[in-house]
């Protein structure tokens, strides 16, 4: 990545907006499979 970042300098921008939405997505989406696991233990 950091090869594509010398590469071509303004797409940093948007690779920090895409990261922060990654984030966003990844907290929602280990948000379900926290709620998941913690159903599985409390099963037990």
């Amino acid at each position: 990545s950091a090869t594509l970042i010398l590469r071509r300098p303004p797409e940093r921008a948007s690779q920090r907006m895409s990261q922060r939405t990654n984030e966003r997505t990844n907290e929602r989406t280990n948000e379900r499979t926290n709620g998941r696991t913690n159903e599985r233990t409390d099963g037990r």
